[in-house]
């Protein structure tokens, strides 16, 4: 998915991961091991782009807050209770709801 201003690119990988392209630099401008399996959907929950939600067939939806990236990649929220792999994410765009 792209960002508002149409900057960045977000994806879900194969590898567990989560990449974030930067379209004007050209490369890679973060990339995080996110989940356990197959990262099937992304997307920016804000306008601002620091929050990036994720869903996998590790059956979780995980809040990711791009400011929180010092030194480690852990999520700044998980959601449990799926009972099967999560297809599908979609935001508001507001930051709170998802």
């Amino acid at each position: 998915k792209f960002s508002t201003d149409g900057r960045e690119v977000v994806a879900g990988s194969s590898d567990d991961s989560i990449y974030v392209y930067d379209l004007e630099a050209n490369r890679v401008s973060l990339r995080t091991v996110a989940h356990t399996s197959d990262v099937n959907t992304v997307c920016f929950d804000d306008e601002s782009g620091n929050l990036i939600l994720s869903g996998s067939d590790d059956n979780l939806c995980k809040v990711w807050d791009r400011r929180c990236f010092i030194g480690r990649d852990n999520p700044a929220g998980v959601l449990v209770g799926h009972l099967e792999g999560v297809t599908f994410i979609d935001s508001r765009g507001d930051g709170r709801y998802l």
